[in-house]
């Protein structure tokens, strides 16, 4: 069975890099006076959050940027994602915004399925906090995967089982769960506030995952 594994390597590699890298932010922050935009907690442009686009949680200073403000090459992402390590251009001892996108685990993207799924239906005018495994959160997994991973498309749908036991093992944790007798079962997240929706920097920390490379850029992407 295709099971998500976390790449040990990058996990190992150089947390004191990041250590070291927080530390010299520290001082530029300290040097940099804040703009309005800063002050106010929410991306450069000092504009609101915005959850029909992708937005980037900043690992340094805890703050929120657009896609469209950020100047890094992001690639393919949509929004809701929580595997990767972004840190702004404020807070990069370079200057240069740091990205870096991980492999991500099944419950990380069917978090990102549904929650795509359920802010498109608030763009409708809908409200609607309950999917369709076979016929919502596995097809939108398979049409954006890149997006959402760095693994490998999976060649077979062996996958799926991993979906479903995931799905199971955490309802109540992060999914709700209902049985509809058209659709089968019907799987939602406990929390419905989409603006939580974040790395969780702490642990990746303590992992290791979190590293910078001394040009600003992020590596592994």
């Amino acid at each position: 069975m295709d099971e998500v594994q976390t790449d040990t390597n990058s996990q190992s590699e150089t947390a004191s890099e990041y250590a070291s890298s927080e530390r010299a932010a520290e001082t530029t922050r300290e040097e940099k006076p804040a703009s309005g935009a800063n002050s106010a907690g929410i991306c450069y442009c000092g504009k609101e959050r915005n959850l029909n686009i992708v937005e980037l949680l900043c690992a340094n200073c805890s703050r929120w940027f657009h896609e469209s403000c950020i100047g890094y090459q992001l690639g393919k992402l949509v929004p809701f994602i929580s595997n990767y390590m972004f840190v702004c251009k404020n807070c990069s001892q370079s200057g240069l915004e740091i990205f870096r996108k991980s492999q991500a685990t099944i419950p990380q993207m069917c978090v990102t399925a549904i929650a795509n799924m359920q802010q498109n239906a608030v763009k409708d005018g809908k409200s609607k906090f309950l999917f369709s495994k076979d016929k919502e959160i596995i097809p939108y997994i398979e049409q954006y995967w890149e997006a959402m991973t760095t693994m490998p498309r999976r060649v077979t749908q062996s996958w799926y089982s991993t979906v479903q036991r995931s799905l199971v093992k955490e309802v109540n944790i992060l999914f709700t769960y209902e049985e509809n007798a058209e659709t089968g079962a019907m799987f939602g997240l406990v929390t419905q506030d989409l603006s939580l929706i974040k790395p969780n920097y702490d642990t990746m920390g303590k992992g290791g995952l979190l590293r910078t490379s001394e040009d600003g850029h992020g590596t592994g992407k």
